[in-house]
């Protein structure tokens, strides 16, 4: 038996290299999987209520928005006071082209505020407990899924803010229901400024031809059942131009699956002192 020694730089160059290259990845899987499951075991505070306990939301907010009110089935408005036995007057007389809008909740204080803390402030970690929301809320109403998607960003956006807060959405949402989601099935071709200063007509205008589906998706959206998931719907221009892009791609129908719904204008009650918290509908 010889003596040597054979570096370890030696045999990373040679057949031990996928046993050295295996221990190095599993490494790091364990150092990083160790780090994330120590983080979690971390008591923090409700964002809502300030309450001790584990993760983003208690149990005991959430627990608040389950509460069931009346909406239109094809876009999902409030339709209290006065319930419509069927659609929304606006629907009747534009049908939109998405068939459904699932939401879990109205765009109001205090989820306004959290929205725009995943939106704007790198809270992805409130991603998980109103994903979660969602996918309570579209459980509540059965339809044939066979893909998530989210709705995306232009390049320029994604690479300013470093992630797409539909995209974590879809995927909580995805988990939870045991859905495929995709993020390669639609594309965002150009870039727009944000909408949110924009009337209804205005933001359709706007967002007219922004998104296309990638030759290679075509396959895979013909004759299929979509789901899109964003955070936040208003006017449902944006969404409303997604929809039909899918359609035109030959998508058979198209689920609109949005986490708050801005209520009509008769319902938007701002507190005192309040400041306005209007949403950009997609930026």
């Amino acid at each position: 038996m010889s003596g040597r020694v054979t570096p370890l730089r030696a045999i990373h160059r040679g057949r031990g290299a996928q046993y050295i290259e295996a221990m190095h990845s599993l490494a790091r899987s364990w150092s990083l999987a160790g780090a994330a499951g120590w983080l979690n075991a971390l008591p923090s505070q409700c964002l809502i209520c300030r309450r001790w306990q584990r993760g983003a939301l208690c149990e005991a907010c959430l627990s608040h928005t389950r509460r069931r009110v009346p909406r239109c089935p094809r876009c999902a408005i409030d339709l209290r006071p006065h319930p419509a036995p069927a659609h929304c007057v606006p629907c009747d007389d534009q049908t939109p082209e998405f068939d459904r809008a699932i939401t879990a909740l109205d765009y109001a204080q205090p989820w306004s505020t959290l929205l725009a803390r995943l939106k704007f402030s790198e809270g992805t970690a409130l991603a998980r407990p109103l994903g979660k929301l969602l996918a309570e809320a579209v459980s509540a109403r059965s339809t044939p899924v066979d893909f998530v998607l989210p709705v995306p960003l232009s390049t320029q956006r994604l690479r300013e803010r470093g992630y797409n807060q539909s995209w974590l959405l879809a995927q909580a949402v995805s988990r939870q229901l045991k859905l495929p989601a995709r993020h390669d099935l639609l594309k965002r071709a150009q870039h727009t400024e944000r909408l949110m200063t924009l009337d209804a007509e205005q933001r359709r205008a706007h967002i007219h031809g922004v998104f296309e589906v990638p030759s290679q998706a075509l396959p895979l959206i013909e004759g299929r059942h979509l789901a899109v998931v964003d955070d936040v719907m208003t006017t449902g221009a944006t969404l409303n131009e997604v929809s039909a892009t899918l359609l035109e791609a030959g998508a058979r129908s198209v689920s609109v699956w949005v986490l708050a719904r801005t209520p009509a204008p008769k319902q938007r009650k701002a507190s005192a002192g309040e400041r306005s918290t209007e949403p950009d509908d997609r930026l």
